[in-house]
């Protein structure tokens, strides 16, 4: 390993040493979606990011997941049950029969 994976892998983990667990930061993750964060969680949470590649994974996933409810429309469309194809009569009486038989 040469000098400069050495340091970095050093660097990582005083840092890794010195933020909050995933267990706390994921919280915080959240939150920041919702409403801006303290400067000093801020950068907390962006220098654990920086070295933890779960929780930029889980991020990713948070934005994306936001990004597609938004896309959907506020309601949903009207269904009309009504029109749609229903079972036919005789299939309606083979799962009455087979039913019955189950008894």
């Amino acid at each position: 390993m040469g000098f400069y994976e050495k340091t970095k892998l050093k660097i990582r983990r005083f840092l890794l040493r010195r933020l909050p667990a995933c267990r706390e930061t994921v919280p915080l993750i959240s939150e920041s979606m919702e409403r801006p964060l303290s400067l000093r969680k801020q950068i907390t949470v962006k220098v654990h990011l920086l070295i933890c590649s779960w929780c930029q994974w889980y991020m990713e996933h948070l934005h994306i997941l936001r990004d597609t409810l938004r896309a959907q429309p506020a309601e949903p469309p009207e269904t009309n049950f009504a029109s749609t194809p229903g079972l036919s009569q005789a299939a309606k009486d083979r799962l009455k029969q087979r039913l019955t038989n189950l008894k």
